[in-house]
């Protein structure tokens, strides 16, 4: 039977529960249902489009507005549930919304309206982000705490950064991944939705950094932008493997660019020839796994990740100490990156492969 990824919280105590249940117990169940109803129906703030006008306030609620890099992908869908859960499970109010595309325009336009609204506080991975610098320097002037999660804008002022996975690990983990697959030589290439999202070419410089000092047999070819459209991705990976037709891995970062790569690589009888690793989603990649399209990818709990987020919002908006140690009411302690302490680090990157992919359900 296919489970959860346990949550970080569980992991580190083994005695909590051992699937992706924030808080646990009946009332969050039908906190979840309802919820899972209102989204469906457009209710709470989180139809698509533009920014829905008016108050932000709530009966005196805390109001925590999230903004992804775009909405309606697997990807930031299970971060919305798990943003969700932690929302309902601390009381506070959640405003999930943002571009149906990776535009940052787009996302300043949410990030103004809610500004205006005077929400309690602000979580966005931004697309482009120097572009949320003037954003934050305005909501810091209203008294509105912005954070960054899921990509980071470091110099835009922002409080605090939830992180996915430590960015060195996680680059260098993917290239030593393909390293073997390809046995240390040949040509590779690269995949990605963007060449602005900090998070995404964090990743591809440490891998290609690792690349160019410990796998001096291996050469990088080429580098296509998918705009995290999974379509993009399909022709602009089958178009790579008709320019280099010795073509021997690639690296694909993010949810999307992975299983247009996988489809390109199978629809050019590429089986075999061309490895293939990135990050992705367990449900959208099981079928690939399986057909051995690909060995293997990486990922961490998306849900987690929106939970995270929440709480560590919530919990600077009461006035908790976050530093290296905190326990977050219903989390655990947080871990922070060595290399910058304003940023906590949720999980180190999980493997998935055709051994343990169906132990996974998200």
């Amino acid at each position: 039977m296919s489970h959860a990824l346990p949550s970080p919280a569980a992991a580190r105590h083994p005695r909590r529960q051992q699937t992706y249940r924030p808080g646990g117990g009946l009332l969050l169940a039908v906190a979840l249902l309802i919820s899972a109803v209102l989204s469906g129906c457009g209710g709470g703030g989180e139809s698509g489009g533009t920014p829905a006008g008016g108050s932000a306030a709530t009966d005196g609620k805390l109001v925590i507005a999230m903004l992804p890099k775009l909405k309606n992908i697997a990807y930031f869908d299970a971060c919305h549930r798990g943003a969700r859960a932690a929302a309902d499970e601390l009381g506070v109010e959640l405003i999930y919304d943002g571009p149906d595309s990776n535009s940052g325009s787009e996302q300043s336009r949410y990030m103004e309206t809610w500004i205006r609204q005077g929400v309690s506080a602000i979580c966005v991975a931004p697309n482009q982000p120097r572009a949320i610098r003037r954003l934050v320097e305005r909501a810091s002037q209203a008294g509105i705490p912005v954070f960054t999660w899921d990509t980071d804008a470091l110099e835009s002022g922002r409080q605090l950064m939830v992180a996915q996975v430590d960015d060195k690990v996680l680059g260098e983990t993917l290239v030593d991944d393909l390293a073997a697959q390809m046995g240390g030589e040949g040509k590779w290439a690269i995949a990605i939705a963007s060449l602005d999202a900090a998070n995404l070419n964090s990743w591809r410089l440490h891998a290609e950094n690792r690349a160019k000092t410990k796998y001096p047999g291996m050469t990088l070819v080429d580098t296509v932008v998918t705009n995290e459209d999974e379509n993009r991705a399909r022709e602009l990976v089958g178009t790579l493997l008709g320019r280099h037709p010795d073509l021997g891995g690639i690296i694909a970062f993010d949810s999307n660019s992975v299983p247009g790569a996988a489809d390109a690589i199978e629809r050019a009888e590429k089986v075999g020839e061309v490895a293939l690793t990135g990050n992705s989603l367990p449900n959208t990649m099981r079928p690939f796994i399986k057909r051995g399209v690909l060995q293997s990818f990486y990922l961490w709990d998306p849900r987690a990740l929106g939970e995270l987020s929440i709480r560590v919002a919530v919990a600077s908006l009461r006035g908790e100490k976050i530093e290296p140690g905190t326990e977050l009411e219903g989390y655990g302690p947080l871990t922070f990156s060595e290399e910058n302490p304003t940023t906590i680090i949720l999980s180190k990157p999980v493997r998935f492969t055709k051994d343990n992919i169906d132990d996974y359900d998200f």
